[in-house]
Formats: structure tokens, sequence, C-alpha cells
């Protein structure tokens, strides 16, 4: 069957007509991935989904082989299981092909995430992110203060060693603007990290937080090495001014 056939078969709201348009936007995809050929011919185990509205996503960094966004807080990196929303690597087929993860940061995370767009650069980029050569800094809004100019944590996580080094920016009523710099990149490394301190990110309520926020005040600023540059990541309107 064809694609534009397909589409309005399985999405009785949408017309053949307006199936052509969504494939010729490249918003209709097929496994996870885009098509703009309406003629595509699918069958039954072919997975069909629509993006239906399209956000804004801002390009940071766009070379040949590479690109950096600036990924909003509450947008995955990947696929969820539940696939009930759209990720980002999804959103980014729509405009570009191929696409391929190298790293991620957490769903309510914001802030710089890269993506390779070539299979040779995907593979050269990973083992760059894995080998703790990128460096990586992270802003944060924490619960408390902090009475060092330099704290570094080196807690182990999941019997592996991590290293968090914070540093204070600037104290906001009962919170502190942090930034927070990673070599190791383990799972929720600063969040953690920072509850081993008692002082945990706003709004961050699996590792303790008590401040009400609209959402977890971590956002990922910069990233750093010689082969990508130096990539920053504008705070969101939700962090103070630096």
């Amino acid at each position: 069957m064809r694609l534009d056939q397909a589409v309005p078969q399985r999405y009785p709201q949408i017309s053949r007509r307006k199936a052509r348009e969504l494939i010729s936007q490249r918003r209709v995809l097929v496994n996870d991935r885009p098509v703009g050929v309406a003629s595509r011919e699918v069958s039954e185990r072919d997975r069909i989904t629509i993006v239906e509205d399209v956000p804004d996503i801002e390009i940071l960094r766009e070379e040949r082989d590479w690109l950096a966004v600036n990924k909003p807080a509450g947008l995955a990196t990947q696929p969820m299981r539940d696939r009930k929303q759209r990720s980002l690597e999804e959103l980014l087929r729509v405009k570009y092909r191929d696409i391929f993860v190298v790293h991620r940061i957490d769903t309510q995370t914001s802030g710089v995430v890269v993506f390779a767009r070539t299979r040779q650069a995907a593979a050269r980029l990973s083992e760059l992110f894995a080998s703790r050569e990128v460096h990586k800094t992270y802003l944060a809004m924490i619960e408390g203060s902090i009475d060092h100019d330099v704290l570094t944590i080196e807690s182990p996580i999941g019997g592996k060693d991590a290293h968090t080094i914070v540093r204070p920016l600037r104290r906001i009523g009962e919170t502190t603007l942090i930034s927070a710099e990673i070599r190791t990149g383990r799972t929720h490394q600063i969040r953690i990290h920072l509850k081993s301190i008692e002082r945990p990110v706003v709004g961050d309520r699996r590792y303790g937080s008590t401040i009400s926020a609209p959402r977890m005040l971590l956002h990922a600023w910069q990233l750093e090495h010689a082969s990508l540059g130096t990539v920053t990541a504008p705070p969101p309107a939700d962090f103070p001014l630096l």
C-alpha cells in the first residue's frame, strides 16, 4: 500500500490530501524515519507516526558531519518506551535525514546536545564522549549555599568513579546559582552528587528538593573539545542571567 493511502487508513481524521501535505513536509515517520515520498510502499508491519507539531529547536552549530542543538527541558533526547511524545532525535530527523545520538542529557535537563550526521562521525564522536575528553559544564539552581570558591565531589556512583567540580556563581534568596563541571558522565551524576552534600537541584524531587519549581533547574551550558571548539547554549528564561 502507498504511504499516502496508509496514513488516512490508520489515522481516519487525516484526509489523503492532508497526508500528502504532511509527507511533503517530512512530518510522516515510517519506522522512526521521515519519508518524503507519497508513493512509498509500506506494509502492515511498518510503524507510521505523524509529527503533528514541530517545535522550534535552536541549532547552536551545524557542521558537515555533526550538529549541536539547545534541547528544551521536558523533551527526551531519544524515543521513550511509551512513545507518547516525540523525542529530540525524531524531531531532528524531520529536517535532517540521518541523525545519530552520541550522548544524552536527562529529559528534564535543557541545553547542549551533539548529534552526528554520518555513521563515521557517530563512531568518532561516541568514542570522544566515552573517553572523557569532552569538557562539560552545567548550570544549576541549588537549595542553600556553598561556602567554598571551588568544591570537588568525588563520591563513586554505582561503584564507578565520578568527579564533579562545583563553583557558586550567585546567591539568590534561599538558593544559589552554580556551575558544575564533569568529565565522567554517570547517570544523574550532578543530581546525585549535589544530593550527597544536601544541596539538591531546585525542582529535583527525586533527589530531595523541597522547593517547588515548574521543572528541574539544570542546564547543560557548555561543551569544549579541540575538535569541536566551544559550544554554548544560552540559559533558558527560568535561569538568572550570568
